[in-house]
């Protein structure tokens, strides 16, 4: 058996890649089962005894500097903690308050190339950026043309930012809010708005109720970019296709990309009474209010991640989450021309995690640093949610 660790440099990568997949299956571009292997190297919030700043509620926003520092926002807190490479506690950016460099809700957090720390303030209709780890602050409306926009994430884009936001206008007409029908943002380094691009219902079918009021909601599309020219967008109402947006021409060109196999379908509408009598259903129950009534869907196919890699791949993590079994973390991984190299079941090398189900039901995908680090969110053998670090080792079966 032959591996490829995509904490290797790129050539080794390349030619190990290679290896792996066969001259074949590389002439036909036809996708193949593999084993995906998480190999953890730092757990942060594992310890029930150490001090607060320690332990999560659920690490929602991960970010790396230059220096391998690592940025957390906690679900429940209205600041930024930052650890070190070896997961010591440095400090606390922010605090709870209505003040200058203080902050109410944080609904997105990104670290740019010079180290800045952006958060974007969802209550204050404000963006602050922090230098220095907290010690000097700028702040920035977030209010265009009277609307404010909630960006989840901010990723940087060549010297500029991508932000994923879609705006609702009051309707003149009294009626439901008026939906903008792009997701995708690019903004200057002033964050001024350059471009507006990604039609909504290339991702979404707005036909459908659930889907047209879940789209509006942050946590309905995962993003991620090299950095330069490419966007991958996966929705989080996974049907088997990502979304890649590259820039050629001053236009970004979009591409579907098909991924593994999938359930026959995504998710089902169910009625609250379904959700309060059947714990299957309430498992992977998605509940949401709009302005035009509320709806509820029993997920069977969902996104908890999207990654480039420094060779160009994407790695997406979708995840099975049948009514009757174990929820099931799988992996797919496509080649720089978008093609599905192959697809299987994620799992750590450490059984007792494996065998966990509370643990592999609950592992999300939030960051990838220059290195090919995944920083993901799991919960631990009691119940609790920690910050892990892992090298992802991609093997033929």
């Amino acid at each position: 058996m032959h591996k490829v660790n995509v904490h290797a440099d790129r050539a080794l990568r390349q030619f190990f890649a290679t290896l792996v997949l066969g001259a074949s299956i590389l002439a036909t571009a036809q996708a193949q089962e593999l084993s995906f292997t998480l190999h953890e190297q730092l757990v942060i919030g594992d310890d029930e005894e150490a001090p607060s700043e320690y332990l999560f509620y659920f690490p929602e926003i991960v970010r790396t500097d230059s220096q391998g520092n690592i940025y957390v926002k906690d679900a429940l807190s209205a600041d930024v903690r930052v650890f070190d490479a070896n997961g010591r506690y440095v400090t606390t950016v922010g605090k709870r308050g209505e003040g200058p460099g203080e902050l109410r809700e944080v609904f997105g957090m990104h670290v740019d190339g010079d180290d800045r720390l952006i958060v974007a303030d969802r209550m204050s209709r404000r963006l602050t950026i922090f230098t220095d780890m907290g010690k000097s602050f700028a702040t920035k409306s977030l209010a265009e043309d009277g609307r404010t926009i909630q960006p989840r994430p901010i990723l940087s884009l060549d010297n500029s930012f991508v932000l994923t936001y879609v705006t609702l206008f009051a309707n003149p007409e009294g009626g439901p809010s008026i939906k903008d029908d792009r997701v995708l943002h690019t903004h200057d380094t002033d964050f001024n708005r350059l471009e507006t691009f990604a039609q909504l219902d290339d991702i979404y079918d707005l036909d459908d109720p659930f889907l047209n009021a879940y789209s509006t909601y942050s946590s309905a599309m995962n993003v991620a970019t090299n950095g330069t020219d490419t966007i991958v967008l996966s929705p989080y109402v996974y049907d088997g296709y990502i979304y890649r947006y590259t820039r050629s021409n001053d236009m970004w060109v979009m591409e579907k990309l098909k991924g593994g196999p999938v359930p026959k379908r995504s998710f089902m509408p169910v009625s609250e009474k379904d959700i309060d009598t059947n714990p299957d259903v309430k498992r992977g129950a998605v509940m949401l209010s709009g302005p035009t009534g509320t709806y509820r869907a029993r997920i069977f196919s969902r996104s908890d991640g999207v990654a480039i890699l420094s060779t160009g791949e994407i790695l997406h993590f979708p995840r099975r989450t049948p009514l009757k079994q174990d929820f099931e973390p799988r992996a797919e991984l496509f080649n720089q021309n978008g093609d599905l190299v192959g697809y299987g079941q994620l799992l750590f090398d450490n059984p007792e995690l494996n065998g966990n189900a509370r643990v592999m039901e609950s592992i999300r995908i939030q960051w990838i640093d220059t290195a090919d680090r995944l920083y993901l969110a799991r919960k631990n053998g009691e119940g609790f949610f920690v910050l892990s670090v892992a090298n992802l080792e991609i093997s033929s079966k």
